[in-house]
């Protein structure tokens, strides 16, 4: 869903810290003039058309390196005379010595290394799940005009047609760079990224995405991602072929072409 602007909150403030128009939208945020403690950044999304979304993300501020009294606890009753110690700690001081010394350590290495070597060298069945990653991995080779390399879900890689990869870019740039970034990097906690997505090697479940949208969000590499993505069932077959097309080439990905019959066949 397209953009008009997004303006962005600190606390109870009733004017935002910044207004931002243009992907790449990124927030620059001087933490130094927060004091230390518990804040609320509140992101407040526009979209063109009408329609806003609130999302609120809680965070801690810690820049002072913090105070320690020895000698007077918390609550303790005294008299007297009392002598304490107030220590301010210095971020800047330099860590001090490691209380390992370099002996332990380099035993402690050579104990866990052979652990590891022994792990591999006497359990063979590590050797499988090797083979299944690679050949996972060669499944995702299949673009950039190879034909080379299966699809999820099976059957050889579609070559990637040099024209509707152009057109995708122009589709893409209009629909859905707002949300993912022309990087492809997505937002993070809210939209989802598409460069290095193994989601997209399954070309199907990138047509019928675009044509029909997702409602319950999606998970890349181990992160959920609940923001729902519209349907753009607006767009013509070969459109939504082209944009497939680019998602799946662009910025390090190579899984492979999508054809306009693969979206007509989706709807």
């Amino acid at each position: 869903m397209p953009i008009e602007r997004i303006e962005v909150y600190i606390d109870n403030a009733k004017e935002p810290i910044q207004v931002l128009k243009e992907p790449p939208f990124k927030v620059n945020l001087d933490t130094t003039k927060l004091p230390d403690g518990d804040h609320l950044m509140r992101v407040v999304t526009y979209y063109r058309g009408g329609g806003s979304e609130v999302k609120e993300i809680p965070f801690k501020v810690s820049n002072t390196p913090g105070v320690a009294v020895e000698g007077l606890e918390e609550g303790k009753e005294v008299s007297g005379n009392l002598e304490m110690t107030i220590r301010v700690g210095d971020p800047q001081l330099p860590p001090p010595p490691s209380r390992f010394p370099l002996v332990g350590f380099l035993v402690t290495a050579v104990v866990v290394l052979g652990g590891v070597w022994g792990f591999f060298a006497l359990n063979p069945g590590f050797n499988e799940v090797i083979k299944e990653v690679a050949k996972t991995e060669a499944a995702a080779e299949g673009g950039h005009g190879t034909t080379g390399g299966a699809q999820a879900g099976g059957g050889e890689a579609i070559p990637v047609d040099q024209a509707l990869l152009t057109k995708g870019e122009t589709v893409f740039s209009a629909n859905c760079a707002g949300c993912h970034q022309a990087s492809g990097t997505g937002v993070p906690g809210a939209f989802p990224p598409l460069a290095g997505n193994p989601n997209l090697a399954d070309a199907e479940h990138v047509v019928k995405t675009v044509i029909h949208g997702l409602t319950t969000g999606v998970t890349v590499n181990g992160t959920k991602y609940t923001q729902p993505m519209p349907a753009f069932a607006q767009l013509s077959d070969e459109e939504v072929a082209a944009v497939a097309t680019y998602v799946r080439n662009s910025w390090g990905n190579k899984f492979g072409g999508v054809k306009p019959e693969q979206a007509k066949a989706a709807r």
